[in-house]
């Protein structure tokens, strides 16, 4: 894959790799500063604003959207059935950073 997707304040971006050419930009109907994007497919999943939308990954253009009502306004981690063991990975890092902060805190109070 030549793209790189983002998601900053309500809007999401498709970036060429290899030029860093904005490829399409799309201001979603309900933003707020965090911005969550996973791919999926031909899909770019996106959550802003306490709603989800599924915009087209070659043109931006927002296929549908969810208003997660109910739901709130807080942070979301998105994961498919294609990204799933992404996010374990994620996880299983930070719990192995975590484990390797807390035994160097665990040595330098024993000195």
């Amino acid at each position: 894959m030549n793209r790189i997707f983002l998601g900053m304040r309500g809007v999401a971006i498709c970036i060429d790799k290899k030029s860093g050419e904005i490829v399409w930009k799309t201001k979603l109907k309900s933003g707020s500063s965090v911005t969550n994007v996973t791919v999926d497919g031909d899909d770019v999943i996106v959550y802003s604003g306490g709603h989800l939308f599924c915009l087209d990954i070659d043109s931006g253009t927002e296929k549908w959207s969810n208003s997660l009502k109910g739901m709130g306004y807080g942070h979301c981690i998105i994961a498919s059935e294609n990204s799933a063991s992404a996010v374990a990975a994620a996880q299983s890092s930070q719990a192995a950073a975590a484990s390797v902060a807390a035994s160097t805190a665990a040595i330098a109070g024993s000195s």
